[in-house]
């Protein structure tokens, strides 16, 4: 372990798991840390749906194409149900500027073709979405990584590390003391209270999700459904997220938020009051204020400690994307999109 590396990434979730993969293929020497073990955090929670129309008035994710080619995955499709008359324009009009990503689909046409589902106001047809495993994929692009020669070693955090004129020199918590061109943090949760990027403008964000078992003779499968939650089948069972709760006492799964996920579900799916919970999970992620979008570049006052974090919603595919580009980044800081640059917290949120 010891020697000099053109990058060591401190946090094996998403961001850094796809950066590792990216910096690697592309020739450099890359090491990969985490405290734990990889994909356990957020990255590591189960499924989780890719929707190329997930905002509120179901327009294209920002890049999502370019996003979603890199991902490679099969598109199975993805249901969108309106909330409203409203939300419901909202959505016929994107799909019609937007076939490719989605077809509109009336409340009666809805309801003959998807006959467990509640759709009202009719719904969007997503083409180019799916469902993954989150720990699968982030263990597949550290895999990647590791065949292009990146060194990847779980339980080792980092301490501390201080810069010098053309290296950063990286204390690990296992005493060991290791040399880079670079550091990129994309620890997640932790930025937000670490002393040198507590004062990032990130917000963490509570999540909560359950896991439904689906009884005898029900239907067999059926494709995810994005609403006020989510629905995703497992096969024996249903996953059900999320709750975003953006301040709480307790980091922990609480009766409210189960009662907070029956409720949206069941309004998608009224067989849900039925059925029987068999897991309870929660976990914290970050997001950037106002933007919407990842936090990457140089962090504030160094000259080679960098930052990835910020995914939010769209993890998948913004770690997919902003990661294959960083040899890029690295090489001309300037090609970081503007608005997520990283930026210092000015007011309380």
């Amino acid at each position: 372990m010891k020697g000099h590396y053109d990058t060591v990434i401190a946090g094996g979730g998403l961001a850094g798991a796809s950066s590792a993969k990216a910096l690697s293929i592309a020739g450099q020497k890359v090491c990969l840390l985490d405290k734990g073990l990889f994909a356990s955090g957020a990255s590591g929670s189960g499924l989780a749906l890719v929707s190329p129309m997930m905002s509120r008035k179901g327009r294209p994710v920002w890049n999502v194409r370019e996003a979603l080619d890199i991902l490679g995955f099969e598109d199975t499709g993805l249901l969108r149900p309106a909330n409203s008359l409203e939300q419901a324009a909202y959505f016929e009009e994107s799909s019609l500027q937007n076939p490719d990503l989605g077809t509109w689909i009336s409340s009666g046409e809805a309801a003959g073709t998807f006959p467990y589902l509640l759709a009202p106001f009719g719904l969007v047809l997503v083409h180019r979405g799916y469902a993954i495993d989150l720990a699968t994929t982030t263990k597949s692009w550290i895999d990647e990584a590791v065949d292009s020669g990146c060194e990847a070693i779980e339980n080792v955090s980092v301490v501390s590390w201080s810069e010098r004129r053309d290296h950063v020199v990286v204390i690990l918590s296992n005493g060991d003391e290791i040399q880079a061109s670079r550091l990129l943090l994309t620890m997640g949760p932790e930025l937000a209270d670490h002393p040198e990027t507590r004062d990032l403008n990130l917000h963490p964000i509570k999540g909560q999700r359950i896991r439904l078992k689906k009884p005898l003779g029900w239907y067999p499968s059926i494709l995810p459904i994005s609403g006020a939650g989510f629905i995703l089948d497992e096969g024996a069972t249903l996953s059900i997220g999320a709750t975003f709760e953006h301040d709480w006492t307790e980091s922990g799964p609480t009766a409210a938020g189960r009662l907070e996920l029956l409720d949206q579900a069941a309004e998608m799916i009224p067989d849900i009051r039925q059925m029987e919970v068999v897991e309870h999970i929660s976990g914290i992620r970050v997001t950037v204020p106002g933007t919407r979008m990842p936090m990457l570049g140089l962090l504030p006052n160094h000259i080679r400690t960098w930052v990835f974090t910020g995914l939010g919603s769209k993890g998948v595919l913004m770690a997919a994307l902003f990661g294959t580009k960083m040899p890029d980044f690295f090489n001309d800081i300037t090609r970081i999109p503007s608005s997520c640059r990283v930026a210092i917290r000015t007011a309380k949120v």
